[in-house]
C-alpha cells in the first residue's frame, strides 16, 4: 500500500513537470508568434500584457545569443509603433522601449542603448500628449545623455540635447507638462563639471571637437547660459570674450531671462556692455526695453553700446527709441543722435530738437558749439516759427561774446534762417520776435547772464573770500555747503581741477562733512564720464576695454587735445620730449633724417600711437611727425601720467603692453637703414670719467665715472647706476664730456649730448647712457682707445 502511494506521488510530480514543460513550450510558441507578428508590422500585439512583460527578457536572451540584428529589428518595429496615430499603441510601445532601456543601461550594450535612445528621442519629437511614461523616459534619456557626455561621445549626444533645446525654445510645440519634465532633464545634464570641460574645449579646442562642444553648450539651456556669462565676466582674453559673447545669445530665449537678471546686478561697466552686445546679437526689437535703463549709466561706453543696439536692432521703432535716448545720454553722444534723428525726419523730431536747443545753456562747454551746429542744421526742415525765434535769440546772445565774422555757430544759424524765413511771413516773424524780447526783458537780468555766472564759478579766489567771510562769522556748515555747491558747479562746467580743489577744501573747513566730500567725488566722476567723445571711444576701444571706469576716466582727463594743420610739425627728431601721441583724426607723416636726406617711413592713421620709446624709456625722438591733413591728436604728458600712477599703479603696465604691440617705429628705422651711429661700433669695457656741461658748454663742479660699453667715431655708450628712472630722464638732452686717458698720459675729450638712457633688465638700477658726439672723432684716435683696452685685457 505504501509502495502504491509513492508511485502515485511520483506519477503526479511527473505529470506536473510535463504540464509545466508543455506550458512553457506553449508560452514560447505564443511569444514567438507575437514576436513574429510584431516583426511583420502587427503592432496590436503590444496590447498583450504578457508580451510586454516578457519583452525585456526576450531582448536579453537575443543579446546573449549575439543576435543583434534581430534585436535591432524589434526596436525598429517598436519605434514605428511609438509614432503611431493611436495613443494606446504609442503608450504601450514607449513603455516597452522604456523597460528595455532600463535593462540595457545596466549592461554592456552601449550600441543598443544608443539605438533605443534615438528611437525614444524620435518619439518625443512627435508626441503631443503627456503619457504616464514621460517622466520615466526623460529620466532615462537624461542618464544616458550624461553617460555619453562623460565618455566624450558629444556628437552622439547632440541629437538628444537638440531635441530638448527645441522643446524648451518652443520650436517643437509641446504641452507645459512635457516641457516641464524636459526642462528638469536638460538642467540635470548641465552639471558643473560638464560645463567646465565644454567651455574649455570651446575656448582652447580646435576643429570638429570645438564645434561639437559649442553645439552642446548652446543646447544645454539656462544653466549653460549662466555658466558662460559668469565665465565671460571674469575672462581676460579678448578673443575668448568674443567667442563667449556669440555663444550666450545662441542658447535662445532662455538667455533673455538670464541677461535680464544679470542687468539688475552690480556689474562693472564692461560686464553691462557685453550683456548689451549679446542682446543686440539676438536681433529682437522686443528686447530693446531691457537695455534702455542703461542709457543713464555713468560710463559713456555703456551709453554708446545702447545707442548702437537701438541703431542695429530697433527696426521700425528706431526713431521712438532714439528720441527717448536723447535727453538721457551724455552731451557728447547727443550730437550723433541729432544727426540720426534728422535723417529719420518727422515733425515730432523737430519739436524735440527745439526743446533741446532751448536748453543750450546746460550743454557741456567743451561740446556746446559742435552740438549747437548739429541741432541748427537739422532745424532746416522745421515747420515751427519757434525755430526762427530761437535762432534769432542765439545770434543776439553771442554777438557780444564772439566775433560775428568768425563765429561758426552764428554762421550756421544765419544760413538756417536764410532757409526758414521764406517759409514764414516776415511780419509774423517780427511780431513773434517782439513778444520774445518783451518776455526776455521781464525775466533776464545781469545776475542771470551765463557768461557772468560762468566766470564767477571759475573764480576760485572769490569763492575762498566768501568762505573766509562765513568762517569769520562762525558759519562753518554754510561755508562747507558753499564749497560743495561750487565744486559741483565747476564739475558741470568740466573744470575738474577747480572742482577737485574745492572738494578737497571742504574737509579743511568742516572735518565732519565727510558725506558731502564723498558725494562731491561721485558727482565729479559722473561728470568726467559725460565728457568723452564717442569717436575717441571707438578708436581706442581695445585700450579702454582693459581699464576700470575709474582708470578710464582718470587717463582720459589728463589727455591734452591738440589740432594741427597740413605741414605742421607735431614733434621733431632730436627733441627730448617724453609724450605719447594718440592720433584721433587725420593723417601724419612719419620720417627720419639721414645726413641731409629725409627718409619717409610710414603714413600714420587714426588709431595709432607714436612716442612709446621716449615715453617709457629715456631717449630723444628718433623720428619726425608732420601733419599731412587736418589732424587731431591727444597728447599724454609723462609728468601728468606719473601723478596718475600714484592712484592707479597698474596703468603703466597696461599702457606699456598696448603701446608695445602697436609700436613699429624701431622696425621701420631698421628697415630704412637709418642708424643713430652709422660708423662701426667697437665694444669695450673701460672705466672713464664723465662730466655734465651746462647749456653754454661749461663743466659742472662734479664728475662721475661710468664703464664704457662701446665707442665709434660718432658716439659712445656707457653704464651707470641710477636709483630712479625719472632721475635718469633728467640726463636726456644734457651736454656731456667724456675724458679717456691714453697709455702715454694723453687725454681724449669727447664732447656730445645724451640721446638715450636705457634701463638694463639684467641688473637692477643699471642704465646705459647713449651719447652722440658734437663732432666726428678721428678714426685713428678711436682705434688707439680700442687697442689700449685690448692690451689691458
Amino acid at each position: 500500500m505504501e509502495i502504491n502511494k509513492k508511485k502515485q506521488k511520483a506519477a503526479q510530480e511527473k505529470a506536473k513537470s510535463l504540464l509545466k514543460q508543455q506550458e512553457k513550450i506553449r508560452v514560447q510558441r505564443r511569444l514567438s508568434k507575437l514576436i513574429s507578428d510584431l516583426e511583420q508590422g502587427q503592432s496590436m500585439v503590444l496590447l498583450n500584457n504578457e508580451f510586454l512583460e516578457k519583452l525585456p527578457q526576450i531582448i536579453e536572451e537575443l543579446c546573449r545569443a549575439n543576435d543583434r540584428d534581430h534585436v535591432k529589428l524589434l526596436f525598429d518595429k517598436l519605434g514605428e509603433s511609438a509614432c503611431s496615430e493611436k495613443p494606446e499603441l504609442r503608450e504601450r510601445a514607449v513603455m516597452a522601449l522604456s523597460l528595455c532601456s532600463e535593462l540595457l543601461f545596466h549592461t554592456d550594450q552601449c550600441g543598443l542603448m544608443d539605438e533605443v535612445t534615438k528611437i525614444l528621442v524620435r518619439w518625443l519629437r512627435v508626441e503631443s500628449t503627456f503619457l504616464s511614461s514621460c517622466n520615466t523616459v526623460c529620466r532615462q534619456l537624461q542618464e544616458n545623455g550624461i553617460r555619453m557626455l562623460q565618455e566624450g561621445r558629444w556628437k552622439e549626444c547632440d541629437y538628444l540635447l537638440e531635441t530638448f533645446y527645441q522643446i524648451q525654445s518652443g520650436r517643437l510645440n509641446k504641452s507645459n507638462a512635457i516641457r516641464s519634465v524636459v526642462s528638469r532633464a536638460q538642467e540635470a545634464m548641465a552639471a558643473d563639471y560638464i560645463l567646465e570641460e565644454l567651455t574649455l574645449v570651446c575656448l582652447r579646442g580646435r576643429g570638429e571637437r570645438r564645434e561639437n562642444a559649442e553645439k552642446i553648450l548652446i543646447h544645454l539651456g539656462r544653466k549653460a547660459a549662466m555658466h558662460l556669462l559668469e565665465h565671460l565676466l571674469s575672462c581676460q582674453e579678448k578673443e575668448d570674450r568674443f567667442r563667449l559673447i556669440g555663444l550666450v545669445p545662441a542658447t535662445g530665449y532662455v538667455a533673455v531671462s538670464v541677461l535680464k537678471e544679470y542687468l539688475k546686478k552690480e556689474l562693472p561697466w564692461y560686464g553691462i556692455r557685453n550683456i548689451i552686445l549679446m542682446i543686440s546679437a539676438m536681433n529682437d526689437p522686443e528686447l530693446i526695453p531691457l537695455v534702455m535703463p542703461c542709457l543713464e549709466h555713468k560710463d559713456i561706453r555703456v551709453q554708446q553700446q545702447v545707442i548702437d543696439c537701438i541703431r542695429e536692432v530697433a527696426g521700425e521703432n528706431k526713431k521712438d527709441y532714439l528720441l527717448a535716448a536723447l535727453p538721457l545720454v551724455s552731451d557728447e553722444l547727443k550730437g550723433q543722435l541729432v544727426v540720426q534723428l534728422g535723417q529719420l525726419g518727422g515733425g515730432d523730431t523737430s519739436e524735440v530738437f527745439l526743446d533741446l536747443f532751448a536748453s543750450r545753456d546746460s550743454f557741456a562747454p567743451h561740446i556746446r558749439d559742435e552740438l549747437l551746429k548739429k541741432i541748427i542744421v537739422n532745424l532746416r526742415l522745421s515747420n515751427s516759427i519757434r525755430s526762427v525765434n530761437l535762432l534769432n535769440m542765439l545770434i543776439e546772445e553771442r554777438k557780444d561774446l564772439y566775433d560775428p565774422s568768425s563765429d561758426s555757430v552764428v554762421e550756421v544759424a544765419r544760413q538756417t534762417l536764410h532757409i526758414l524765413n521764406p517759409r514764414f511771413g516776415m511780419d509774423e516773424v517780427e511780431e513773434q520776435l517782439e513778444v520774445v524780447e518783451e518776455e526776455m526783458e521781464e525775466v533776464v537780468s545781469f545776475d542771470n547772464e551765463p557768461v557772468s555766472r560762468d566766470l564767477a564759478k571759475r573764480n576760485l579766489q572769490r569763492v575762498n573770500e566768501e568762505v573766509t567771510i562765513l568762517l569769520g562769522k562762525g558759519q562753518v556748515s554754510e561755508a562747507s555747503l558753499l564749497l560743495y555747491e561750487k565744486s559741483i558747479e565747476a564739475a558741470k562746467e568740466k573744470d575738474f581741477d577747480s572742482a577737485e580743489m574745492l572738494r578737497d577744501r571742504i574737509l579743511e573747513v568742516d572735518p565732519n562733512a565727510l558725506t558731502e566730500v564723498i558725494r562731491a567725488g561721485e558727482l565729479i566722476e559722473e561728470e568726467r564720464s559725460s565728457a568723452i567723445s564717442s569717436q575717441h571711444l571707438s578708436i581706442w576701444q581695445d585700450l579702454y576695454d582693459a581699464l576700470t571706469t575709474e582708470e578710464f576716466n582718470a587717463l582720459y582727463y589728463i589727455f591734452q587735445e591738440k589740432n594741427y594743420s597740413p605741414d605742421d610739425i607735431i614733434v621733431e627728431q632730436g627733441m627730448a620730449q617724453s609724450s605719447l601721441y594718440f592720433i584721433n583724426t587725420g593723417q601724419v607723416r612719419l620720417s627720419c633724417r639721414r645726413g641731409r636726406d629725409e627718409i619717409f617711413l610710414k603714413r600714420i592713421n587714426p588709431g595709432e600711437i607714436i612716442g612709446a620709446s621716449p615715453f617709457f624709456n629715456v631717449s630723444v625722438w628718433t623720428v619726425t611727425l608732420t601733419a599731412l591733413t587736418k589732424t587731431q591728436v591727444h597728447v599724454l604728458e609723462r609728468e601728468k601720467f606719473l601723478e596718475l600712477l600714484e592712484q592707479f599703479p597698474g596703468l603703466e603696465s597696461c599702457l606699456h603692453d598696448y603701446c608695445t604691440r602697436l609700436d613699429t617705429v624701431p622696425e621701420l628705422i631698421k628697415m630704412s637703414g637709418e642708424d643713430r651711429r652709422q660708423a662701426a661700433r667697437y665694444p669695450l669695457s673701460l672705466l672713464v670719467k664723465h662730466t655734465l656741461l651746462d647749456e653754454y658748454g661749461n663743466p659742472g663742479k662734479r664728475s662721475f665715472k661710468g664703464e664704457l660699453a662701446d665707442i665709434s667715431t660718432g658716439g659712445l655708450s656707457f653704464f651707470i647706476r641710477i636709483s630712479r628712472k625719472e632721475n635718469a630722464r633728467l640726463l636726456l638732452g644734457r651736454k656731456i664730456r667724456t675724458s679717456i686717458t691714453l697709455d702715454q698720459g694723453d687725454v681724449v675729450n669727447c664732447f656730445g649730448h645724451i640721446v638715450a638712457v636705457r634701463f638694463q633688465q639684467y641688473v637692477e638700477s643699471d642704465y646705459s647712457v647713449h651719447v652722440q658726439f658734437k663732432d666726428i672723432i678721428d678714426s685713428g684716435t678711436i682705434k688707439q682707445v680700442v687697442r689700449m683696452y685690448k692690451d689691458k685685457s
